[in-house]
């Protein structure tokens, strides 16, 4: 196992932080709660609701601590925790700002589907500068999200018994070995992939997903503005094809039956059973396989035709703010201090198996299967994750759902031709809305 120890930056970022003076007041918004210059408390008191979200891996417990570690420093900036009632919190931000009771601060909600309704405040250069990667973030030049790490959505996780069983040896590197391998593990009995729908419907596309950001963006990195700018389309061979080597594996059934009546705690849970073989999954799932003891689980990157290691891989973060907040600074404040404080940061690699950001102050020894991971990215050629993108690669806003719908109806019988055609129609009608 192997220490990691990215040392200073982030304790100079803190300091910087405290060292602050007072940020000019934007248009007749009310002054925020800043630091004074020498590091007295602010100024001014601010009320921050902060809307966030809790899984088994990011409990109210993390949250509520991160909160505590701020407001023990900024005693004059009271936050109200806001919790969204499932993981879908992109979709609760929109409910809370249809009925004028949007947050002050949004944790991890898809920024694309907020900039129409110029909802979002874009983040000031002095807390930018604080941030590792935040510039990759950029739309059109202005940052609405402050990221914190990176992942890698998604790698193939297998159970490695099933694989002795069926007489594996190597773990697949091309897309044929790939095939042989499923067929290898249908002959013996057992269910090589494993994937979900119900109430999480992004579990139906892990493996689509994966596929089109290894055959389709590493020949074209930049599709997404392509596809803005008319250059490309979902119906194009490209594009096509990868969704077709995605099919094949369905009309193999090679998945398991129950996919689309099962969300996401419930996959992860027949994996972890041993009621599949392989689980295409983002790296957050590390944190899962460490905590159990019933199964030796192995990894490897999607395979790719000629073998080649692709890695789709995200750099993202939590962390926006609403543009009509009272308390512009004292939000930004909060959001910038959430994303470089080291005990938030280590938490949730420890929890989440967060990948660490170059510059950040982080004293973590990782688990044999989290540095194969990390291994790995390190290897291969980065490329974008399809429906995960962000900054100025993400989809326009609402298409992610559309993708994901037409995927499911593919399963159920619709042709693959018809739904790509309705995919780009769809695009077609939100950049209509868009411009009007």
């Amino acid at each position: 196992m192997k220490k990691v120890v990215v040392l200073g930056l982030t304790l100079m970022l803190l300091l910087a932080v405290v060292g602050c003076g007072k940020a000019a007041q934007k248009n007749d918004v009310p002054p925020a709660a800043t630091n004074a210059a020498n590091g007295s408390p602010e100024e001014a008191p601010a009320e921050l609701n902060v809307l966030v979200f809790e899984t088994p891996n990011l409990t109210a417990q993390y949250w509520d601590a991160a909160i505590k570690r701020f407001t023990d420093k900024h005693p004059n900036i009271k936050i109200n925790k806001i919790v969204s009632p499932d993981i879908d919190r992109t979709k609760y931000a929109k409910q809370l700002l249809a009925t004028g009771q949007f947050p002050d601060v949004l944790m991890s909600v898809n920024v694309s589907d907020f900039l129409a309704s110029n909802s979002l405040l874009a983040f000031d250069e002095q807390y930018l500068d604080k941030v590792p990667g935040s510039r990759s973030l950029a739309i059109d030049g202005k940052v609405y999200k402050l990221p914190w790490g990176g992942q890698t959505i998604p790698y193939i996780y297998y159970n490695k018994k099933m694989f002795e069983e069926a007489g594996i040896t190597a773990e697949p590197k091309t897309w044929a070995e790939f095939l042989d391998v499923v067929e290898k593990l249908k002959a013996a009995g057992k269910t090589p992939l494993l994937h979900g729908g119900a109430k999480d419907p992004w579990t139906t596309t892990m493996m689509l997903d994966a596929i089109i950001s290894t055959d389709v963006y590493s020949v074209e990195p930049d599709w997404v503005n392509k596809r803005k700018n008319g250059e490309v389309k979902f119906s194009d061979p490209l594009f096509k094809d990868a969704v077709l080597k995605w099919k094949e594996l369905h009309d193999s059934k090679s998945f398991n039956s129950d996919g689309l009546s099962i969300g996401y705690s419930q996959l992860q849970d027949a994996f972890l059973k041993g009621k599949g073989a392989m689980y295409p999954m983002g790296s957050w799932f590390i944190a899962a396989a460490d905590a159990q003891t019933d199964i030796e689980i192995g990894v490897f990157p999607v395979p790719t035709d000629d073998g080649s290691v692709i890695i789709p891989y995200l750099v993202d973060g939590p962390a926006s703010v609403s543009a009509t907040t009272k308390y512009p600074e004292a939000a930004q404040l909060f959001a910038s201090e959430f994303v470089i404080d080291s005990a938030t940061i280590l938490e949730v690699v420890k929890s989440d198996a967060l990948i660490p950001l170059e510059g950040q102050d982080l004293e973590f020894t990782f688990s044999p299967l989290f540095q194969k991971v990390l291994d790995i990215t390190n290897q291969g050629k980065k490329v974008n994750v399809f429906t995960w993108e962000s900054g100025d690669a993400a989809m326009i806003a609402g298409m992610t759902d559309e993708i994901n719908k037409s995927a499911q109806n593919i399963i159920m019988g619709k042709s693959v031709d018809s739904e790509l055609s309705l995919l780009d129609q769809k695009w077609d009608d939100i950049a209509k809305r868009m411009v009007k």
